[in-house]
């Protein structure tokens, strides 16, 4: 009981949030996600030190330290799909935070979808020398680390030079093409209970939330179908805002 209390005292700032964005995801209340993800940032970025890192929890299983914070954010994305990404996640608060839109470069269909599996990739890769070395290889590259921590080496001083290079013309460009959790929670999130669909009794196609709306490109277009990639969606709801119809909805 002692060890419950101290494990949730420690990471209190991370629950606070993470009740917080679904709380606010449930309401519907995406006009101030932006400031949820400010606020991420300032007090789960800076003031934390990024700590544990959100992008490498899946790894501390692994390391004889475990992870209380991959435990809580599978958990919440079972139920809700990815929240935790869209509402509470600093490292992808920052990318939306630098991405205005001003400087949108269109990423070619295909590329984008197959640039997705990077990802996993990039997880079974480190997964391998987390496990095989018995450390948290992935800590020495982790970009965010640097920005937050003032920690990281000079490649990943040079990762995060790229990433909020890249942030500025690609939306959540490391979230979608990077990120070894984010490769966790679309496997995960295929499985939610609850999340956005699309009504197709409400839908009539005008492909409006398909215009660069989606700053994970989770919205496709089959057979002259809209459908929400569960995988990849963020539960952002910006798709929600501008369909007049009211076609996304979260059930």
């Amino acid at each position: 009981m002692i060890q419950l209390i101290e494990l949730l005292s420690r990471y209190q700032l991370w629950i606070i949030f993470l009740i917080a964005g679904i709380v606010l995801y449930l309401l519907k209340l995406h006009p101030i996600r932006k400031v949820m993800l400010f606020l991420s940032v300032i007090v789960l970025g800076f003031y934390l030190g990024g700590c544990p890192c959100p992008s490498g929890s899946v790894f501390h299983l692994f390391t004889g330290v475990g992870s209380f914070l991959f435990i809580i954010s599978t958990i919440t994305t079972l139920l809700f799909g990815r929240v935790y990404c869209g509402w509470v996640c600093p490292l992808g608060a920052v990318q939306e935070l630098i991405f205005t839109g001003r400087y949108r470069v269109r990423i070619p269909e295909k590329f984008d979808r197959y640039s997705k599996y990077v990802k996993f990739l990039i997880l079974a890769t480190f997964l391998y020398l987390t496990i095989s070395t018995s450390t948290y290889t992935w800590g020495k590259y982790e970009p965010f680390k640097v920005l937050f921590n003032f920690g990281g080496n000079r490649i990943a001083f040079i990762l995060l030079l790229i990433t909020m290079g890249l942030s500025m013309f690609i939306e959540r460009v490391f979230c979608r093409y990077i990120c070894p959790m984010g490769a966790v929670f679309s496997i995960i999130s295929r499985f939610s209970i609850f999340g956005l669909r699309i009504n197709k009794d409400r839908c009539v196609n005008c492909l409006r939330c398909t215009r660069d709306i989606c700053p994970m490109g989770a919205i496709e277009t089959t057979h002259d179908k809209i459908k929400i990639d569960k995988r990849e969606c963020i539960d952002c709801l910006k798709c929600k805002d501008i369909c007049s119809k009211g076609a996304p909805t979260c059930k």
